[in-house]
């Protein structure tokens, strides 16, 4: 019996077993999507199942791999994935590694494609007035395609015949499940040498051929390129994404090439239409010029300066009168002012003035006297009158006719029996003094 194996050592020859065998690699697997969900980390842990017997494949999508998803996966769906077998020993788990997931079936292709669409739509990836125009005269045309596909051969041989421009090749994969993230870089590429214009595509193919370019992360770099966009992807039947992101679309290399350059005859025939425009320019300045000089030449002959000054010497005489009748004018309007300023400066008259306001000043002095001595006489019989009344009220003065009043213990007058006690001293006010009695009896008279 051979010594038996530990965990781990049985752990590795499972892992061997697999990863020796070619055909648990970089396999396509088609099935139903039994669960899918994103963690925080960003890697997510998928269930296939397969809808005839239930037999459950679990796999895992890490994030580096999942960014490239186009679609929105859903429990239920069915997609094709592609990866490999793997087998975690310490955990002792086999579980499947996708490298990508796409739907499976043409309807559901169909249905990922318009999801994604209409999400970049809303974006604004597809506005036309995001779209810029192309350069007349690129010096250098970028190029992102397969260096061996007939794209960049019809691009080369189609320049060659028209405008001379440079070209700069960025090798690209474009097609399989590489394709999307080679053309990305080639972009970035482009780019980053500041090409003047760039040429994204290849020269045509089956629908899953040019799935490449239906692409989210080619769309966005061909949609935030700062060079500008020619897409040419060679199928004019259907337009991929890639077409509606580009500045400018193309159904061939040979038709992109073609827009990214002038031609050489539409060249030398614009050439020779701004040599005919510059001489014509030239020519109607040195007519303007030699009229301007004839004009000169006129206006500055014997006769016609003679006739000039003629006229500027009765324009001089003409302004001289103006200039005359305008100062006599002024002057008698000064004179005019400073007479009057004059009489209003005469002593005699300035006494008489003064004279009426002194005779208008006593006159009010005496009216002002009156008015005093009669409010002061009207004031002293008011106070008289006050005075007279006051005294009337005075009980000292009805005292001094031999009447008195009585006032209690706290100096209140006494003005009814019911405010006397029996025994109680009460005080007897009179005119020259007080005297203090006591209350033996006390009557009251009715009413």
């Amino acid at each position: 019996m051979d010594a038996p194996l530990t965990v781990s050592e049985f752990g590795k020859r499972i892992s061997g077993a697999i990863n020796g065998d070619p055909s648990l690699r970089n396999v396509h697997v088609v099935g139903e999507l039994a669960s899918f969900k994103e963690y925080s980390s960003g890697h997510a842990y998928p269930e296939l199942k397969d809808e005839k017997d239930g037999s459950l494949l679990r796999c895992t999508f890490f994030r580096g791999r999942l960014r490239y998803l186009a679609f929105k996966p859903e429990p239920g769906m069915k997609v094709v994935v592609f990866g490999s077998a793997n087998y975690y020993e310490k955990g002792g788990s086999l579980s499947f590694n996708i490298e990508s997931m796409a739907p499976y079936g043409e309807g559901s292709l169909k249905k990922a494609l318009e999801e994604l669409a209409a999400r970049l739509l809303a974006e604004g990836l597809f506005d036309p007035e995001r779209k810029r125009r192309l350069p007349k005269y690129p010096r250098v045309v970028g190029v992102v395609t397969s260096e061996s596909g007939a794209a960049i051969r019809d691009i080369i041989d189609t320049m060659a015949k028209r405008f001379p421009a440079d070209i700069l090749l960025a090798p690209a994969t474009v097609q399989g499940d590489a394709a999307p993230e080679s053309i990305v870089r080639g972009i970035a590429a482009l780019n980053a040498r500041g090409v003047d214009v760039m040429i994204v595509g290849r020269g045509g193919g089956s629908a899953d051929d040019l799935s490449a370019f239906n692409d989210e992360d080619v769309v966005r770099a061909v949609a935030g390129s700062r060079a500008p966009v020619i897409s040419a992807v060679g199928h004019a039947t259907d337009k991929s994404l890639v077409d509606r992101a580009a500045d400018a679309y193309a159904e061939t290399p040979t038709a992109a090439a073609a827009m990214a350059t002038a031609g050489l005859e539409e060249t030398v025939s614009a050439l020779r239409d701004l040599g005919g425009r510059a001489f014509r320019s030239v020519r109607s300045t040195l007519e303007s010029t030699a009229q301007r000089i004839r004009v000169c030449d006129v206006a500055l002959s014997p006769k016609r300066m003679s006739q000039n000054l003629e006229m500027k010497g009765d324009g001089l005489a003409l302004l001289t009168g103006r200039l005359d009748a305008a100062l006599t004018r002024s002057v008698a309007r000064a004179r005019d002012g400073f007479a009057a300023i004059d009489r209003k400066l005469d002593p005699n008259a300035a006494a008489r003035t003064v004279h009426g306001h002194m005779i208008a000043v006593d006159s009010l002095a005496a009216r002002s006297d009156a008015a005093a001595a009669k409010a002061m006489d009207a004031f002293r019989s008011s106070v008289s009158d006050a005075s007279a009344r006051l005294s009337n009220l005075d009980p000292m003065g009805v005292i001094g006719r031999g009447y008195c009043y009585l006032e209690d213990s706290l100096g209140k007058a006494v003005t009814s029996v019911d405010g006397l006690e029996i025994g109680r001293d009460v005080s007897i006010v009179l005119k020259d003094g007080n005297a203090l009695a006591g209350i033996k009896e006390k009557v009251k008279r009715d009413g």
